[in-house]
């Protein structure tokens, strides 16, 4: 089992954990390891998954876009629908678990996180090139209706001031 903290623009996150001492102390008994798109932590349980992402919640809000759990065989789910499992404990998502999403990274940067329709079958899916990462990530039913947002193609965004 992995937690996938996908980075935003312009930002080398496995850098900003290791240079970071609070982030490096809080990590020290994990091995994060830099993927296209971020950092991976190998982790046991669905629990030590929660609680590092709980520590690094200043992290997560700076610098990432999302926060996935890796589970085996390939199947994903964002730290909301994590929650709900864990906590909630009558989440069970399973092959026809029907609130989906399509994460494309594109050169390490998240482009798009589009809901899939239910019912929709993941080989249906194209294709598009070998630069392209795809994910199907498993989401809860409010992210589900809820549009995803990405930094990594939209304009730069300008604070106004009040």
């Amino acid at each position: 089992m992995n937690v996938f903290f996908l980075q935003r623009k312009g930002i080398d996150l496995y850098q900003k954990l290791h240079t970071s001492e609070t982030s490096r102390n809080i990590l020290r008994f994990y091995h994060p390891k830099e993927v296209s798109g971020g950092v991976t932590i190998p982790i046991d349980s669905l629990v030590s998954g929660l609680s590092i992402a709980g520590e690094l919640r200043w992290y997560i809000r700076r610098y990432m876009q999302d926060v996935l759990f890796e589970f085996p065989l390939k199947k994903f789910c964002t730290l909301a629908l994590a929650r709900q499992i864990y906590y909630d404990r009558e989440v069970k998502p399973g092959t026809d678990w029907p609130f989906k999403r399509l994460y494309i990274i594109r050169r390490g940067c998240l482009i798009s996180a589009q809901p899939i329709a239910q019912g929709a079958e993941y080989d249906d899916m194209p294709v598009i090139s070998p630069d392209i990462t795809r994910l199907f990530v498993w989401i809860t039913e409010e992210e589900y209706l809820i549009p995803h947002r990405s930094t990594c193609n939209s304009e730069e965004e300008v604070e106004v001031e009040p």
